[in-house]
């Protein structure tokens, strides 16, 4: 529970310090005199957001510092744990907020962020602000506080994660199938490509290959002749050689034509072997022309080919593996399209039995909520009206993170009358008690050990005004509770009272907090009966209220 706050150059407070104790404790004061600053100040420990506007005016920085106990708050603790930030029992949140409008935040003196600051007052503080009866008139307040009251959240979450998975894997699927046309096409542009190309691919080898043998075939009845007439050459060579070393022979053993001998013979072998491979070759050529022809046409469309691609024809394979790429992505996408497809429909599958687990529980939280309501209603003197809640099916193709329903609180001011929405039907004094009623039953609920009420019994008052204060007084058994409040009968009900003044003197306007005796509450209670003029009867009536409600 919150222990202690100190307060330092905030809004019009100056300095001051206020211990808090378990019970109920009341805050009153006059019109004006800044009886919400305390909620506003602890707001800011709490993690709201912070201005230069909330720095006392002539101060260089206004400073905060919330003190807890969290024997007992094991949620509180783990988070503590989880975050590195242990303690015992004993919690001081600190904000610091300068002139320029900065803000530096802290839990245990370790400077953390206000979202941290944030996160960890859900488990500390509930604020019931006094506005809360105008937003009963906006449906996002109604599914807030039907959700609160589901013990078992695990649906509530998976809800909304699956939409949000959802929203995720529609929003890749919609931007690979924006220009599906486009891809089409393109897919089969490439498809024709690569067979055409793939129909007449030669590697480099290949190539030079086909040509060297399309040379050979073109020019075949030529170079057979020219061959011929080669080995001819070559075997009359072969013959003036014989002749020639025949006539050298008889100069061998003088010596004086071995050399000659030697040369001559050397060159007859060689011209004899080169002949022989003439007469070789020869035979291996023939005139094929049907295999001229169809070396001529495959040439023919690898040369156009690489006219139509503006390319060298030994490169035409570098472009097909080119177009076998762009082709795999695009049918990769494909793929992908069919993946994210069949993924949506798990999600979808999976997201129905979430929502519809999440509809059971609300439907039984609804229930309860209504019998409840109902039950506070009688006591603040709305015995007559019926207390609703609908929860009306939505169906869309993108599922919603807030679940299958719309939820709506309705009220019948008359017992057979027909239940219209809040804002139709209720007046302001009765909506004031309906925010009043719910915020009584869904604080019941709560775990948080700190309860704030700041003026939430605005348009309440007569005897109704009794029943309220018992109905504030009745979360002690569970909650610490701080209440701003303008009747004295709720004062009055009061464990602690603390009274918001503001003082003018030399040094300006400020505000000051005082923690009043049981004689300083009779006075107190006595100006919020009897107005400016005190008398000795509003007095009695004062002390008649405490000695009542004591």
């Amino acid at each position: 529970m919150l222990t202690h706050i100190h307060i330092k150059n905030f809004a019009v407070v100056e300095d001051i310090a206020i211990d808090f104790d378990a019970g109920m404790t009341v805050i009153t004061g006059e019109t004006g005199a800044g009886k919400s600053i305390l909620i506003d100040a602890l707001g800011l420990c709490l993690g709201d957001r912070a201005d230069s506007s909330s720095v006392r005016y002539g101060a260089d920085k206004a400073e905060i510092s919330a003190s807890f106990d969290l024997h007992g708050l094991a949620q509180a603790q783990a988070w503590l744990a989880k975050h590195h930030l242990d303690s015992d029992d004993d919690l001081v949140l600190r904000r610091i907020v300068t002139s320029e409008g900065r803000s530096k935040a802290y839990i245990n003196g370790v400077p953390c962020t206000a979202q941290q600051c944030n996160e960890l007052g859900e488990f500390l503080v509930d604020i019931h602000g006094q506005h809360a009866h105008q937003s009963l008139m906006n449906k996002k307040t109604h599914r807030h506080i039907l959700d609160a009251l589901i013990a078992d959240t695990s649906y509530l979450h998976r809800v909304r994660e699956l939409a949000h998975e959802f929203r995720e894997v529609k929003k890749e699927l919609d931007a690979l199938t924006q220009g599906n046309s486009d891809n089409q096409e393109a897919k089969a542009f490439l498809e024709y490509q690569v067979e055409e190309l793939q129909s007449v691919i030669l590697s480099a080898d290949e190539l030079e290959s086909l040509e060297q043998e399309q040379d050979l075939l073109s020019q075949g009845e030529t170079l057979i002749k020219q061959l011929s007439e080669a080995a001819y050459h070559c075997e009359q060579q072969s013959d003036g050689l014989r002749q020639t070393i025949r006539l050298l022979e008889s100069g061998l053993k003088s010596g004086l034509t071995s050399e000659a001998y030697e040369l001559l013979n050397s060159a007859l072998i060689q011209v004899d072997e080169a002949r022989r491979d003439i007469e070789r070759r020869s035979d291996k050529l023939e005139l094929n022309p049907e295999r001229l022809v169809e070396i001529t046409e495959r040439l023919d469309k690898v040369y156009e080919l690489a006219r139509k691609h503006r390319t060298q024809p030994d490169q035409l394979a570098q472009k097909l593996q080119t177009y076998e790429l762009e082709l795999e992505a695009l049918l990769g996408a494909d793929e992908r399209i069919t993946e994210l497809k069949r993924q949506l429909t798990h999600i979808q599958a999976a997201y129905g039995g979430a929502a519809e687990a999440l509809s059971g529980q609300r439907k039984a939280a609804a229930e309860h909520l209504q019998s409840e309501v109902h039950d506070q209603l009688q006591s603040l003197a709305m015995g007559q009206c019926r207390f609703g809640i609908a929860l009306t099916p939505h169906i869309s193709e993108i599922p919603s993170p807030y679940g299958a329903e719309e939820i709506e609180f309705k009220i019948a001011t008359q017992r057979e009358g027909e239940l219209k929405a809040l804002a139709k039907i209720a007046s302001g004094g009765e909506l004031s008690r309906i925010s009043l009623a719910i915020q009584v039953v869904t604080a019941q609920q709560a775990v948080t050990p700190t309860l704030i009420f700041d003026e939430v019994d605005v348009g309440i008052g007569g005897a109704t005004a009794d029943i309220v204060g018992q109905r504030l007084h009745g979360l002690t058994s569970h909650s610490q509770v701080l209440c701003v409040t303008h009747l004295a009968q709720v004062a009055g009900q009061g464990d602690h009272h603390l009274l918001i003044a503001k003082h003018n003197d030399d040094s300006g306007v400020r505000t000051v907090i005082e923690r009043l005796s049981n004689e300083q509450r009779v006075e107190e209670i006595a100006r919020m009966v009897g107005g400016v003029n005190i008398t000795d009867q509003t007095k009695a009536h004062a002390a008649q209220l405490l000695r009542q409600y004591s």
